[in-house]
């Protein structure tokens, strides 16, 4: 790396996160982040009498405790039957099948991985393998010694799928469905031969807090579905309670590198993790600590993550809900285990439901696939589809504020898991208004006008950038996603995909001469961090227009105008050149449906079999527009709706050479 750019990388990030992460990365290499951090473990008396501070005589006196507090938890193992009950009665057929469906796969190690695709792990599941390419993880090397990033591992998040155990999720709801014991039973073989497979300490799997998190969260939620299974034994319980104890130390002892080092939702999770091990389980010796740690983190974390508008730190409408669920989780332990949050932390996270709340399309529930997105979906308590964001918003909702978003429906299944079902059966919705509206902290404008609405990005950062995609504008009419994001697919993805995702020839905006508007640095890092202006945002009855701009390409400056007038969108792009030489301007559109050409430079879009958009561009110099199909040697004509997945898409790219000192094209939809 130049020496500039580690300057640079000081200047954004600051001098104190560049110091801890060289000496985080000089303990890795010493061998004393593995000493840190030792395999060992006490015996079960000694966790008993040592580590449990009511010094437990036995096996059956901490399972007796949880049963008298099986309260504590969001539901309890009595409220089983009447969810039963209320799924038949709510659910499709079709519905149900799919939710027992997926369960029966997770018992034979076929599991729904990200909410979209299943791989299979093997029966029993090898949790340290790579189901995409077949890699295995070594099970008996400290995870201090291991790198995610190779390219013989290919992406490490397809192994840690499995072991955040979402298919819990659906055991227990297909265990209210039928009543079937196996799915208790096959819950419980599952962790027994986790632990067995992951040693302490040992193995991909204790590498990362957040996923450590993420597994402790479904254990628990099986853990008091199954409380009074005749599968769940004395020993069973005692296994996974230590673990659970294990985890939470190994969680606080490196909780500081993704404060001071990752800076964002990982702090957030992993200082879950603290609090609700602290609120369910008082009798550890440490339970305290973990509960004032926790609690403390999730405030400071939220007051520094969630802007004042509510927008988010990481730029990403996905870890923005991943967030939100995180702290609904927390919020509800909170309130029923007598704990309480600041009032100031309550008002960030309303901002922050309204944010998404405000990006949604109204028919459909989604939000423009904007960002970095790796598939997390923490709770999958819905059969509604990944990107829907209606049961996750409409559960938050309810927790903070007692009433819900939407009316009632089949997205209440997961406010129903958190809360009861008084909860669903309250009717009681928030009357809230989707407008026009700008998020300035943020950077995000959106132009509201009759079944549409058109999101802009346009801000200067703050915190680290991901996407190269400065005034990026996404267009949503009567739920078709008609100028769409192409998503990110992996963090880790194959040669020809490395570069494809975040740049900014790829997104919804336009490139001179094909330059990027930022460059990649080491890991997650961003150089040259592009910095865009707001010139105005008007709303008013005639009228609502955004206009801003970026001088991310070197003697160029982009200018976007977004008009709605008269059931239009007018997208107007200037660039002016300081340059005396040609220079060529491409402009991208990512085409969200169908479509077919009728000009020269237009094309209709389609939304039914009998309803179309028509996308038309003007330039003063003769353009060449060219439709761009699915082709993974360029690679051009790909989009990534769910983590891991590739689809086609029809990518419309417009050029033109010029010499002018200002040129315009300009995109009218109608």
């Amino acid at each position: 790396m130049k020496l500039s750019d580690i300057f640079q990388i000081i200047r954004r990030m600051g001098l104190p996160w560049f110091l801890y992460r060289g000496t985080y990365e000089l303990r890795k290499k010493t061998g004393l982040l593995r000493i840190k951090f030792p395999s060992h473990i006490v015996s079960d008396e000694d966790f008993l009498t040592k580590i449990c501070t009511d010094n437990f005589k036995s096996k059956k006196c901490l399972v007796d405790f949880l049963k008298t507090h099986k309260n504590s938890f969001i539901f309890s193992p009595d409220d089983l039957s009447d969810f039963g009950a209320a799924l038949k009665g709510t659910l499709s057929e079709k519905e149900k099948k799919r939710i027992i469906q997926t369960a029966d796969n997770a018992i034979r190690g076929k599991i729904l991985c990200f909410s979209r695709w299943t791989a299979d792990y093997g029966h029993p599941i090898n949790w340290h393998l790579n189901p995409v390419n077949g890699y295995q993880w070594p099970k008996n090397v400290h995870w201090a010694v291991l790198e995610e990033f190779s390219n013989e591992a290919g992406d490490v998040k397809y192994v840690w799928e499995a072991s955040r155990f979402p298919h819990f999720y659906y055991f227990v709801r297909a265990y209210a469905l039928t009543g079937d014991e196996k799915y208790a039973e096959a819950y419980w073989r599952q962790i027994e031969n986790w632990i067995e497979e992951n040693p302490y300490q040992m193995g991909i799997n204790w590498k990362c807090g957040q996923e450590i998190t993420f597994r402790v969260f479904a254990w628990l939620f099986g853990l008091y579905a199954f409380l009074d299974s005749p599968h769940t034994t004395d020993d069973r319980v005692l296994k996974l309670i230590k673990n659970v104890y294990y985890s939470t130390i190994r969680v606080e002892g490196n909780i500081n590198y993704a404060i001071k080092a990752v800076q964002n939702n990982h702090a957030i999770s992993e200082a879950a993790c603290l609090f609700t091990i602290g609120v369910l389980f008082p009798f550890f010796r440490d339970s305290d600590r973990f509960l004032e740690k926790g609690k403390r983190y999730l405030e400071q974390e939220g007051m520094k993550q969630i802007y004042e508008d509510g927008s988010y730190i990481q730029h990403s409408m996905n870890y923005h809900r991943l967030m939100l669920q995180v702290y609904a989780w927390c919020w509800r332990l909170a309130q029923i285990n007598g704990v309480s949050f600041s009032n100031n932390l309550k008002s960030r996270l309303v901002r922050a439901i309204e944010f998404l709340y405000q990006m949604q399309d109204e028919n459909s529930g989604k939000v423009p696939n904007y960002g970095a997105n790796d598939g997390a979906l923490v709770f999958p308590l819905s059969t509604c589809g990944y990107l829907d964001y209606r049961p996750q918003l409409n559960a938050i909702n309810y927790i903070i504020n007692g009433k819900r978003l939407y009316p009632k429906d089949k997205y209440d299944e997961e406010l129903m898991w958190f809360c009861g079902l008084g909860a669903i059966n309250n009717g009681d919705v928030e009357k809230r208004n989707r407008t026009s509206i700008n998020f300035d902290i943020g950077g995000y404008y959106t132009l509201r006008g009759n079944n549409s609405f058109a999101m802009v990005r346009c801000t200067s950062f703050k915190n680290r950038p991901g996407h190269a995609d400065m005034l990026h504008v996404d267009l949503w009419y009567k739920g078709v996603n008609i100028l769409t994001d192409i998503g990110s697919y992996s963090y880790n993805p194959e040669k020809n995909f490395r570069h494809y995702f975040g740049a900014t020839r790829n997104h919804n905006t336009l490139t001179v001469n094909n330059m990027n508007q930022s460059r990649r640095g080491p890991r997650f890092l961003t150089l040259d961090w592009p910095e865009g202006i707001l010139n105005e945002f008007v709303i008013n009855k005639e009228e609502i227009y955004f206009s801003g701009y970026h001088t991310a390409f070197k003697n160029f400056i982009h200018t976007r105008r977004i008009e709605y007038t008269k059931n239009r969108y007018i997208i107007t792009d200037q660039v002016e050149s300081n340059s005396v030489q040609e220079y060529v301007i491409t402009l991208n559109w990512n085409l969200g449906t169908d479509y077919e050409i009728v000009g020269v430079n237009k094309c209709r879009l389609c939304l039914s079999d009998d309803e179309w958009v028509t996308l038309e561009i003007i330039s003063s110099a003769q353009g060449n527009l060219v439709i761009h199909k699915a082709n993974k040697q360029i690679p051009a004509g790909w989009k990534s709706l769910y983590y891991g997945e590739l689809q086609p898409l029809n990518q419309l790219s417009y050029e033109i050479q010029s010499g002018k000192k200002i040129e315009t094209i300009q995109t009218i939809i109608r």
